[in-house]
């Protein structure tokens, strides 16, 4: 399990910051309730005169903060509050919250003043403003430098892909322009005819919302005379239907591929489909542990964004999968990466098993870090190197479903508390002696927008599953 600093008196410093254009950040539902996802790290207070200062756009639900400090092993949620300070900014304007943080010099003296030598800042994603910030105030950063970014972009991950020769989807070099966008595809094309389909990929967007699939029926288009092929390209490139409305400015700022869709095998008219992903973490050495392995669960436009998960991934490709993980890991940990690193992948079922393509790298934590943080702390056992799974104290595995965006229509304008009450008295709540039950988390999202994020935790995926779907139909 992924740990902070181990040792007696740290303090640490949690800005659960995310940088990105302000008009993408607008675009994410419920955003402000976001770093509640990040209050699983309260768990830093289990070592002793350990200390957390909590940054938030806006102040955390009470309800929200006790359903978690009661998670904590062997004492009252009140003593865990002695050595937590939360710090609302009151600030929902869609920024980073290391800028917003980063505005207020006296706010910064403050937190100066009380923070002891050796204190750590712990954020979602490192960019400029986090380094910056880390700076201000002398903290040790947690995660990769800044400079590293591009290696978790689109066109560094197939790169790095390349570079140790992992399968992954053909793809263009990156491009700042529609028509060389074009250009590129047409040479892809034309270099490969077995593409089936195209997905174009905004090269430094996160969660599936800057993907979409490319609007054009290839076996026509290669039928047509080479002088209009790269016309009915770029006419297909302004027809896409990204998600996000300023994706142009993105192509232009940051850069977009293009990539084959996997399609079926040969022979083979429907072929199924799942979308893997390995956790790792690398310590200040650079020593790597590979976490836990996940399906994604995909929603959204295109079915290509991010909405849950469920632990563990599949037995039939999960030990290729930890050891795909492992050996990226090692490579990056060379390159000076260091903290959270995701790897999206992709899996097909041949007929004869399972096969894997490497898809995406991201150097930040993700929707699937909250849930297994969570599991892992109430487990009291450990992940089982071979076998991938998490094992419980009693030494039976634990398993779980998390969701980040549950919405219902009826759920609007109700208390944090009301949703609790509901929870408790239909039985879905966790029970921490069985390991099983439901943890809700962004209840600050419940009222204004309806929606909340959930992990369910059984014994068995069935278990977990029926818990979720409850959750679901909960009125």
């Amino acid at each position: 399990m992924v740990a902070h600093p181990a040792a007696a008196g740290c303090d640490l410093l949690l800005v659960p910051s995310f940088s990105a254009d302000p008009r993408t950040l607008q675009a994410i539902r419920g955003i402000e309730s976001w770093p509640e996802r990040q209050l699983i790290e309260l768990r830093h207070l289990c070592a002793a005169a350990n200390r957390l200062f909590f940054v938030s756009p806006v102040a955390v639900s009470e309800a929200c903060l006790e359903a978690v400090l009661e998670l904590l092993p062997g004492a009252p949620a009140s003593w865990w509050r002695r050595r937590l300070q939360l710090i609302p900014l009151n600030d929902r304007t869609p920024r980073p919250l290391a800028e917003k943080l980063l505005e207020r010099p006296r706010l910064l003296e403050q937190l100066q003043q009380q923070l002891r030598p050796g204190a750590v800042l712990a954020a979602y994603a490192v960019g400029e403003a986090e380094m910056a910030l880390a700076q201000r105030l002398g903290l040790r950063l947690e995660g990769s430098p800044a400079a590293l970014a591009p290696l978790g972009s689109k066109a560094g991950a197939a790169a790095v892909f390349q570079e140790l020769g992992l399968p992954q989807p053909a793809s263009t070099p990156l491009c700042r322009s529609v028509p060389a966008l074009a250009e590129a595809i047409e040479a892809l094309l034309l270099a490969d005819s077995a593409i089936p389909a195209l997905l174009v990929k905004l090269n430094c967007m996160a969660g599936g919302r800057g993907n979409a699939p490319l609007p054009l029926a290839l076996p026509p288009w290669r039928a047509l005379a080479p002088a209009e092929r790269r016309g009915a390209l770029e006419r297909a490139l302004e027809r896409l239907a990204m998600p996000l409305p300023h994706w142009r400015e993105e192509l232009e700022q940051r850069g977009a591929i293009a990539q084959a869709l996997i399609g079926a095998p040969p022979g083979c008219r429907k072929a199924r489909f799942s979308s893997p992903s390995v956790q790792l973490w690398i310590d200040a050495s650079g020593g790597v542990q590979v976490l836990s392995s996940h399906e994604q669960l995909l929603a959204g436009p295109h079915g290509l964004s991010y909405e849950g998960c469920r632990f563990p991934a599949r037995a039939a490709y999960r030990p290729a999968l930890l050891a795909i993980g492992r050996r990226l890991g090692e490579h990056l940990a060379g390159l000076g990466c260091r903290g959270p690193v995701l790897l999206d992948l992709l899996a097909r079922h041949d007929p004869d098993g399972w096969r894997l393509w490497a898809i995406e790298i991201n150097l930040r934590k993700g929707g699937t870090s909250h849930p297994f943080q969570l599991a892992a702390s109430l487990a009291g056992g450990g992940i089982d190197p071979h076998s991938g799974l998490l094992l419980a104290a009693d030494g039976r595995p634990v398993y779980y479903e998390a969701g980040d965006a549950i919405a219902r229509p009826q759920w609007r304008g109700l208390l944090p508390e009301q949703l609790l009450d509901a929870l408790v008295h239909q039985g879905f709540y966790l029970d921490p002696t069985r390991l099983q039950g439901c943890i809700p988390h962004r209840l600050g999202a419940l009222g204004e927008h309806g929606l909340i994020g959930v992990t369910a935790l059984g014994r068995s995926r069935l278990e977990a599953a029926a818990l979720m779907r409850s959750v679901q139909q909960l009125s």
